[in-house]
């Protein structure tokens, strides 16, 4: 069973996202949530809504055959380069990964700084539109888009200071509460410390508030 993630500024949005990746009606998935959203003053710093999705068994038989995977890596590609061209942006694409689950692309340039944007946002968008248009007819997998290594030290910080964290939740057998962080960046420290057996992690608060907390077991 292929699993995808997709999100959305409600519920209901993810859910749409989910079912026009793995071609099929709304009613043709299952999901779980992951993180819920949560909402900003008039739309400003809403947090997105991310979930898990499958097709149900019974329509699985019914979708279309996915591309080959030359042509699917080839598809980012060309969309890709065809946006960035579009913008007038001196950089050059390369994909770095190509597997069964994703698809990692390193953009690099004298204009990387320009596609990042404040604090990623920039990027998020561009890698959110790609994602969408690529997967779509196809079997979904994830699109990756890093620029000048922006993300790959980004989440390398994110990880290290996590693990720096942990180390003293266990010394000092209290919880740490991290500042607060975007969907993206609590999903990376998540992920970080979801194998350490001495402590575990949870989201809590709500719109910029929302922040992850580390705990002892």
């Amino acid at each position: 069973m292929e699993k995808i993630e997709a999100t959305g500024r409600t519920l209901e949005e993810a859910i749409a996202v989910a079912a026009h990746n793995l071609g099929v009606g709304e009613d043709g998935i299952e999901y779980e949530v992951v993180e819920e959203g949560a909402k900003g003053f008039l739309g400003m710093g809403q947090q997105p809504t991310l979930i898990n999705a499958w097709i149900k068994e019974e329509e699985a038989a019914e979708t279309a055959p996915a591309a080959s995977d030359a042509t699917h890596t080839e598809a980012v590609c060309n969309l890709l380069t065809e946006i960035l061209t579009a913008m007038g942006m001196n950089v050059e694409c390369e994909i770095t990964e190509d597997n069964e689950e994703e698809i990692d692309v390193s953009v690099s340039g004298e204009d990387t700084a320009l596609l990042i944007g404040k604090q990623g946002t920039t990027l998020e968008a561009l890698q959110y539109l790609v994602s969408i248009a690529v997967n779509r007819n196809r079997s979904s997998r994830r699109v990756i888009i890093d620029a000048g290594g922006y993300k790959k030290k980004h989440n390398d910080s994110l990880i290290a200071a996590a693990k720096k964290y942990a180390d003293r939740v266990k010394e000092y057998g209290q919880e740490a509460e991290l500042a607060p962080q975007p969907a993206r960046d609590r999903r990376v420290i998540h992920m970080a410390l979801a194998d350490d057996p001495d402590v575990y992690t949870y989201s809590e608060g709500v719109g910029r508030d929302r922040h992850v907390v580390i705990s002892p077991k």
